[in-house]
């Protein structure tokens, strides 16, 4: 990564990667303000929704283009969730490992702790929510991509490889809502 430049409004440094859920002790590091973390949520419930939409921008608006980012443990409490009278309270559309919960647009992340997990420690990072767009992926090398045809050749199947060098920073001043775990 050395002579790399990563950007994180207002603030650039060198040599450094600022992920969504790190949180340097240095202010002037910072790409998220910690003060903006939602530090409320100890379960998923029929609010859990809202509180992370509405906690997300300014005073004015509400984000349309947002996406929330969280462990698939915490997709299935959301899924699990029911009414008084037994009805599901979010409607969820699976695509893999992308979908929407009541039409926000939600992606699978192993990174995330789970909210609805017992082990998983008060104040942990569980779930973000964003635009992807605030997300900045950076690729260090070209794409190595290997053909063998060696691999399973008695059965007839050509194996693929490909790799290459990449991380990823937050690239706008506060550009998603963090939620951690609250206190039991």
């Amino acid at each position: 990564v050395t002579g790399v430049q990563t950007c994180a409004l207002p603030i650039c440094s060198t040599s450094k990667l600022k992920g969504i859920f790190f949180n340097p002790s240095s202010a002037s590091e910072r790409v998220i303000d910690p003060d903006t973390d939602i530090t409320s949520i100890a379960a998923i419930d029929d609010g859990t929704l809202d509180e992370i939409i509405y906690s997300f921008g300014g005073d004015e608006e509400v984000e349309g283009i947002a996406t929330l980012i969280l462990n698939k443990k915490d997709l299935k409490a959301f899924a699990k969730l029911r009414d008084k009278q037994g009805r599901k309270v979010y409607t969820i559309v699976n695509n893999g490992q992308t979908g929407t919960i009541d039409g926000v647009p939600f992606i699978i992340n192993s990174a995330c702790a789970a909210v609805s997990d017992s082990a998983t420690a008060a104040g942990a990072y569980e779930m973000a929510y964003g635009p992807l767009q605030n997300y900045e992926l950076a690729i260090f090398s070209d794409i190595d991509v290997r053909r063998s045809d060696d691999y399973k050749f008695k059965n007839g199947q050509t194996a693929f490889r490909a790799s290459m060098f990449a991380g990823g920073s937050v690239a706008a001043w506060n550009g998603f809502i963090r939620v951690k775990k609250a206190e039991a």
